[in-house]
């Protein structure tokens, strides 16, 4: 997770603690000071005694208001809560949960806090945040470094605020602490770092100059630069930074930076921070021991150097693995070259931890055991690595990219180094692994790094373990940066040139030159000072920048040992190695010192104990050397002493190797009793915290019981007093020195001997007696209650007995009763009156859950009315929910009554819709509304027939105006067409009354519908007889409008037939047939009026009024189409009317009925 991710991301911050002895008392302030409500996830971790249950999760819920948790299952995480581990198992996360589970490693050799924040920094990442509290050892420092390298933060507690200082000492050690500060402060801490991250992550995402003006004063202030580093991680690690500094500004962090040398190299420590380990990707290490180095090793001299690189070494523990696995390989060979493993980093810190071979005991889970004791030596609270290793290992401050690398190497380890740095900045460190490896040799990657895509440089040799050989080949030609020159640079030159004025003295120079042997001053970092003539034969400048640094410039012969030298502790005693070799061909057995000077600077002795030439005699000696007698009285001397030496070496390794298995011994005994140790100090500090808690708790009882205005009397087993309160004295003759009496000896106001067997039957059943208990006088009522005591909460060893008074009580009783009694026959009158009254009713209370319902109401919900009682009132009217629910609650919260309500709809008990009219009014108790009242009137007939009268109104209103407009209309039509007032007259006679004759048909149908036959036959049958009219067609019942259309249609069309056609001619005839017709189209009825036996009839000029008048009615009022032949016979009329038209219920308004 990038911190942009962190900061804006719902997932609550996990925060791992570590705590061991005197933990629980930093736990109690760290908690206390929690908000009630917060969004962090705290993981607790202690060493805890697995053959007993904690205390733990009890006295830490009493501090702080979160939920505290103890683990016992696969457990989300969820923030707001206190998660701790269970005794006897380990505690790991895994994505977004936490997992409990069995101990991989013996009790003694335990990690849980490093097992713990080393899960939490893989899967929570830049969301991890690592605490370690009081405790002895150095239990989760690994833990530590690693969520600091993921990017989370890490706090630390102030050694002084801890009752064990191991811990947190270890962990300021390892140099990865954010904060060092009291347990009390912590939370405060961390809500302001997380407050502050978010406007951090924004502020460095976004500000590409920010991040250079910082990689360019760290550059300035410490000599390393990063402008080659992976944005990513600067980015991460500068987040963190300025969350815990709570700068946001990126102006105000830069400004710090500048004023301050600590704070660069902090931030510089802070980018450095890398997780290693031994043998850290076991699969790797193994195929490097088995295969790789073996093949490398074969073949090679004794007097041959196998040479191998650790750049980013760190803190050294890969450098060693590699030399325990060397060493290992040297075994199975038979010819054995010199082996140097050279560990290089820019880490000053980091190589101080490396120079040291000091190791946490935490390296058992990870050296192979047979390794451990081979290599290592115990030391308190750790290993420290043997001579044997350290003799092969060299460590030097040395950057990758800006300084000249090693040559001539064999195998180049550089694992989880390149991921850092950015492309170009990767291809300059693959060019200077090329220079340094000899041909063939190995480079060594990390899981996650690779070589470019058609690397020409190196070539597969394990894909699996990211091994890679070096191609045949010339070295690539370097183009090393110079070194950035920094304030830290400027003292040396001063060094330098005090130095050369010193020795300028012609005194001195002439001292030097004559008396003293070779020497060399150098700076405390290693760097040359002043070399006196006669070592200048040792040293050996090489082409390019000129180079100071001692180690670089001494000639081939004696850099291994000079290396060593350099490499070695050095305190006010002098540090000596010597060496046989040549130089120049000539033979030498040189003696290195190295001796500290008062102000760090260092003085390098040599002594050539085969070059007798030595320094000039000042007595004149010639300086020839010794005779052969002598060389052989030497030699001879030197073989005893060797063949003693060696005789006690023996000696020793046979004492040693006994003494090494009598520590292993120890140390084993001693890592078990430490475990023990401190999970016994974790208990002992939870029991010391239970015990002031009883102690508190026996401090209030005693005081309760000393004001308590109860009498309470406790007895042993047998019945005898063992205290009592102030108040029992009212009721029995107890005095202070009556402890110890058995009860039975004593009188009271109430009976003693009943009292006595009823304790005496608490003791031997266990069971608690409560019964009442009046004086003997009758005049006060004592509820007496005995429960058996126990000490130890199992069997009884007493009782305790309370005496209360409950006289007023009593009598209270009696009055309510009476009361009740009362209160029963008004609830039996009310009942009854509920049942036999013809109203509905109901009672509801502040839930609206019925209280009671008579028959009535409970008819109308359709429901017995026992089921009501309980159930709410919106589950027994749910399709009225919406109209009661409101009128209900209203009057519960205003206490007015809701009168007059009307409620329309159905029940369970009427499917039919119904209405009634509801009174809701406030049942009051005490002053306060707890009830409603409920009274319904069923008003459906009522609104029904209120609801007929006005449709049949309006229904009379608007046929009567309907009808008035279409005579209206017929009037105006038949006046436009008529020639005489007589023909008007007759006309208008006509069509009113077969207006007339459709409107009485309807009429007697209710105005919904009409059969066609019925209004065909009065027009036609009953006029002109069956023998001149034919009706053929189905049963059709036309909707309202369709009948006074037809009629009217029909009318016209006989009256024609009448006057012009067929009807005029005796032997004339008329067939009106109709069908359905659907043709996917348009569905419709078509109807064909058809003359026969007529005058020959022809078109009109003009469309007469008969024409127009059934062209309006069948196309204008019933959507249809009219179409006329005159045929030579008589006339055809075809009518086509939409089925929808003629049978839906159109009986709408029909004003323009006849309109044109």
């Amino acid at each position: 997770m990038t911190p942009l991710e962190a900061a804006s991301s719902s997932k609550p911050p996990v925060i791992g603690i570590g705590a061991s002895a005197g933990g629980l008392e930093a736990l109690q302030e760290l908690l206390s000071s929690l908000p009630d409500e917060h969004n962090f996830a705290l993981a607790i971790v202690q060493h805890l005694d697995p053959d007993h249950d904690s205390l733990l999760a009890e006295l830490l819920g009493k501090r702080t208001q979160t939920p505290v948790v103890t683990v016992n299952r696969t457990t989300p995480i969820e923030g707001g809560h206190i998660y701790l581990i269970a005794p006897g198992q380990s505690l790991l996360v895994e994505g977004d949960t936490l997992v409990p589970g069995p101990f991989e490693m013996p009790r003694g050799r335990r990690r849980p806090i490093d097992d713990f924040l080393d899960s939490l920094a893989r899967h929570q990442g830049t969301n991890a945040v690592g605490i370690i509290l009081s405790g002895t050892g150095s239990d989760g420092t690994a833990g530590i470094t690693a969520i600091k390298e993921r990017g989370g933060f890490v706090f630390v507690q102030e050694p002084g605020d801890a009752k064990y200082d191991g811990m947190p000492r270890a962990a300021i050690d390892s140099g990865v602490s954010d904060l060092v500060l009291p347990a009390r402060e912590m939370v405060s801490a961390l809500q302001d770092c997380f407050e502050t991250l978010p406007s951090v992550v924004n502020t460095v995402m976004s500000n590409d100059e920010f991040l250079a003006r910082v990689t360019k004063h760290v550059r300035y202030r410490t000599g390393h630069d990063f402008s080659g580093y992976k944005k990513g991680t600067l980015h991460r690690r500068l987040a963190v930074r300025m969350s815990v500094l709570g700068i946001s500004d990126p102006g105000i962090y830069v400004k710090r930076i500048v004023e301050s040398s600590d704070e660069a190299r902090r931030l510089v420590r802070d980018i450095l921070i890398n997780v290693t380990s031994f043998f850290r990707d076991r699969a790797v290490f193994d195929a490097i021991g088995r295969t790789h180095l073996p093949k490398l090793l074969s073949g090679r001299g004794h007097n041959e150097e196998f040479r191998i690189w650790v750049p980013g070494c760190s803190t050294g523990q890969e450098v060693y693995t590699l030399g325990m696995l060397a060493l290992e390989a040297l075994e199975h060979l038979d010819v054995a070259p010199q082996i140097a493993i050279f560990g290089s980093d820019i880490d000053e810190d980091a190589l101080r931890i490396a120079r040291q071979g000091r190791y946490p005991n935490s390296i058992v889970d990870e050296v192979p055991e047979d390794l451990l004791m081979k290599y290592f030596r115990s030391r308190q609270g750790g290993y420290e690595v043997s001579s044997k290793l350290r003799d092969v290992v060299r460590f030097s401050n040395q950057s990758l990219v800006r300084d000249p690398p090693f040559a001539r190497i064999d195998m180049i380890s550089c694992r989880n180094l390149l991921i850092y740095l950015d492309t170009p900045l990767q291809q300059r460190a693959h060019r200077i692994f090329q220079y340094a490896l000899r041909e063939r040799g190995l480079l060594v990657l990390g899981s996650s790094e690779s070589l470019p895509r058609g690397d020409t440089l190196f070539a597969e040799e394990d894909r699996t373990h990211r091994v890679f050989r070096r191609k045949p080949g010339a070295p690539v030609k370097l183009d090393l940066p110079s070194p950035a020159r920094t304030p830290a640079d400027l003292p040396r030159h001063a060094e330098m040139h005090g130095a050369a004025d010193l020795l300028s003295q012609p005194f001195a120079e002439t001292l030097l030159k004559e008396f003293a042997p070779p020497f060399l001053h150098l700076s405390p970092s290693g760097d040359l000072l002043y070399a006196s003539e006669n070592a200048v034969r040792y040293l050996q400048m090489k082409p390019g920048m000129p180079e100071l640094l001692i180690t670089r410039i001494v000639r081939p012969e004696i850099e291994p040992t000079m290396r060593r030298v350099m490499s070695m502790r050095s305190g006010s005693e002098p540090v000596t190695r010597t060496l046989e070799g040549e130089i120049d061909g000539r033979p030498m057995r040189l003696e290195i010192t190295r001796r500290m000077l008062p102000n760090d600077q260092q003085i390098i002795v040599m002594r050539d104990h085969l070059d007798r030439a030595g320094p000039a005699d000042p007595s004149g000696s010639d300086g020839e050397t010794p005779s052969a007698a002598y060389v052989h009285e030497l030699e001879t001397e030197l073989e005893d002493a060797r063949q003693t030496i060696r005789t006690t070496v023996e000696e020793l390794e046979t004492s040693n190797e006994e003494l090494k298995s009598s520590n292993e011994e120890m140390m084993s005994m001693n890592e078990e009793l430490q475990s023990s140790n401190e999970e016994l100090s974790t208990t002992n500090d939870e029991l010391n915290s239970k015990i002031m808690e009883i102690r508190k708790i026996n401090a209030d009882l005693g005081g309760f019981i000393d004001s308590a205005q109860i009498a309470t009397v406790f007895l042993d087993d047998d019945l005898r007093i063992r205290r009592f309160t102030p108040k029992a004295r009212g009721i029995f003759p107890f005095g202070e020195s009556d402890i110890g009496r058995p009860f039975s000896d004593f009188g009271g106001t109430v009976d003693i001997d009943l009292l006595r067997q009823m304790c005496a039957e608490v003791i031997e059943t266990g069971s608690v007696i409560e019964e009442g208990l009046d004086t003997t006088d009758g005049t006060t009522s004592y509820r007496v209650r005995i429960v058996p005591y126990s000490a130890d909460g199992t069997e009884a060893h007493g009782v305790v007995f309370t005496l209360v008074d409950v006289t007023e009580l009593r009598d209270l009783a009696l009055a309510a009763e009476h009361s009740a009694e009362e209160a029963r026959r008004s609830a039996i009158e009310i009942e009854a009156l509920y049942h036999v009254s013809p109203q509905a009713m109901a009672l509801l209370d502040a839930d609206l859950r019925y209280l009671r319902i008579n028959r009535v109401l409970a008819g109308i919900n359709g429901a017995p009315a026992e089921a009501h009682i309980g159930k709410r009132l919106a589950d027994m009217v749910p399709a009225l929910a919406e109209q009661v629910v409101e009128a209900a609650q209203s009057v519960l919260d205003t206490g007015e009554p809701v009168e007059g309500l009307r409620v329309q709809g159905h029940t369970a008990g009427d499917e039919d819709e119904r209405v009634w009219d509801t009174d809701w009014y406030p049942v009051r108790f005490g002053g306060s509304v707890e009830a409603v009242g409920l009274n319904v009137r069923d008003v459906t007939d009522q609104v029904r027939t209120a609801q007929e009268l006005r449709r049949v109104m309006h229904e009379l209103q608007h046929r009567v105006k309907n009808m008035l407009a279409n005579v209206l209309a017929l009037v105006n039509r038949t006046q436009r067409a008529a020639t005489t007032d007589t023909a008007l007259m007759e006309d208008l006679s006509k069509r009113i009354k077969a207006l007339a004759g459709t409107h009485n048909l309807l009429t007697r149908s209710n105005w919904v519908s009409a059969p066609l036959r019925a209004i065909l036959e009065p027009e036609l049958t009953a006029i002109y007889g069956d023998e001149r009219v034919t009706l053929r067609g189905p049963e059709i019942n036309l909707n309202s409008r369709a009948v006074l259309s037809f009629g009217m249609a029909v009318h016209e069309l006989a009256t024609n037939a009448a006057k012009y056609g067929a009807f005029s001619n005796q032997n004339g005839s008329v067939s009106l047939t109709w069908m359905r017709q659907d043709d996917g189209e348009r569905d419709e009825y078509v109807f064909r009026w058809r003359e026969s036996g007529g005058p020959q009839v022809q078109p009109p000029d003009d469309g007469g009024f008969g024409s127009s008048l059934i062209r309006s009615t069948i196309e204008g009022s019933l959507e249809g189409n009219v179409t006329w032949t005159w045929n030579p016979d008589g006339l055809e009329c075809v009518m086509q009317v939409p089925v929808n038209a003629v049978i839906e219920n159109k009986n709408d308004d029909l004003f323009d009925l006849f309109q044109v």
